[in-house]
This record gives structure tokens, C-alpha cells and sequence, in this order.
């Protein structure tokens, strides 16, 4: 049997699938840090970074329809369901955006779970790709903060990104994309460009930390 037909919650019927800590309430409405960037840049890397540096911000997973590998867990990295539960948490609405990729797996983020922190003052990060940062700013105008994760030369990203993968085609795939991905980044609040790690994590949890500091402050949207 498979690990996420043995969870026992129902996720489409939960207010939130991440459990939040009292201590960690603020003051106000919660804010939502979305970090983007085309496949390769180190997103993932540098959100990992910064969150061990801000304590208080909580990741938001992704849920997924696609198995469970070693070393991983339910919520680590990916909230892990059945097909026919993601379908149907479609169909009621659960999803602040959803999609499905070429090999047939479900992506999306848990509508509910957003709703409950910015509404009780606790604050989320999560990495989304470009259209789905244009649908939660939208959504969520007054609590998105839009980070965009630049590399330093699209010659440097498709060294990554053809070191990464080992199969020339996917590699020229995600190239093609990041043309279109770099595209929107003039519409983000801040641009990180990761250079080197921890210049770039620094500037990250700079990000949090100022606008944790300064929630009450508006500051100007992009769009």
C-alpha cells in the first residue's frame, strides 16, 4: 500500500495541513513570502537558507500526487495524496492553484492552509513558478511578497541546468522555458541573484526580516 494511502486526515477536509505553533502569532494579518525563478537557479537552496536563518515563517509543501521516494516524508518535501483525492479537492476548490505536468503527476497548493495563516497572523514561504506567483498576488494582493531568484547569466543557468540533467532533451526543454520565466521578473517586489550562496541567502532572509519588522508599513505592488 502506498504511504499516502495510510494517511489517515482527509486534506480537502482540514482548515490547514501545516500545524502552526501559538508563539509564533503576529500581530495583524500573516504574510506570504512566494519565491520564484526559472528551474535550475537554486530556489529551493536558498529558501532552505534563509528559513533556517528567520525563525517564525512557516513552509508552506506543495501537495502531490506523485509516490513518495526514499528518504522522504509526508510533508517533506511534498504533502503526498492519491489521485482521487487531488481530483476531488479540485472539484471543491481547494486549491489556490494546481497543475498537472507532462508524466501525469498533480501539483498544487493547499488553499485553506493560506487562508488560515494570513487570517490568524502567521507567516508563510513557499516557491511557485511565475504564473502561479501572477494568481496569488492577484489573490492576495495586500500579503504577497514577490521574490523573484535571478541567475548571474543565462550562459551560468544552462551550465546547471545540463549538469543537472543527464538527458540533453529535458535539459533544452527547461531552457526553452526560462526565456519566458525571466520574462516576468520585472513584475516582482525584489530580484535575488544567486551568485553565491550565502550572499544571496543573506539577502533573502533580509527580505523576511524587514518585512516581518515593518508589517503594519504599505508597501508599493508591482504588477
Amino acid at each position: 500500500m502506498n504511504q499516502h494511502h495510510q494517511s489517515p486526515p482527509t486534506y480537502r477536509k482540514q482548515t490547514s495541513i501545516i500545524e502552526f505553533s501559538p508563539s509564533d502569532r503576529q500581530e495583524g494579518p500573516g504574510i506570504f513570502f512566494v519565491v520564484s525563478g526559472p528551474s535550475g537557479v537554486g530556489k529551493n537552496t536558498l529558501l532552505n537558507f534563509a528559513l533556517n536563518k528567520v525563525k517564525g515563517i512557516y513552509y508552506l509543501p506543495s501537495l502531490t500526487t506523485r509516490p513518495l521516494r526514499p528518504m522522504e516524508s509526508q510533508g517533506n518535501p511534498y504533502f503526498f495524496v492519491s489521485v482521487e483525492e487531488f481530483e476531488s479537492m479540485i472539484n471543491e476548490n481547494m486549491f489556490l492553484e494546481w497543475k498537472r505536468i507532462h508524466n501525469g503527476n498533480y501539483y498544487g497548493t493547499h488553499l485553506p492552509t493560506i487562508l488560515y495563516a494570513l487570517h490568524n497572523g502567521f507567516d508563510l514561504a513557499t516557491d511557485m513558478d511565475v504564473l502561479g506567483c501572477q494568481d496569488v498576488r492577484q489573490r492576495f494582493p495586500d500579503n504577497v511578497v514577490s521574490i523573484f531568484i535571478a541567475p548571474p547569466s543565462i550562459e551560468e543557468l544552462a551550465l546547471r541546468l545540463s549538469k543537472r540533467d543527464k538527458n540533453p532533451e529535458v535539459a533544452k526543454e527547461r531552457l526553452a522555458r526560462v526565456e519566458m520565466e525571466m520574462s516576468h521578473m520585472p513584475h516582482y517586489q525584489y530580484v535575488v541573484i544567486n551568485d553565491e550562496l550565502e550572499r544571496a541567502g543573506e539577502e533573502l532572509a533580509g527580505i523576511f526580516r524587514h518585512h516581518r519588522l515593518h508589517r503594519h508599513v504599505s508597501f508599493p505592488k508591482k504588477g
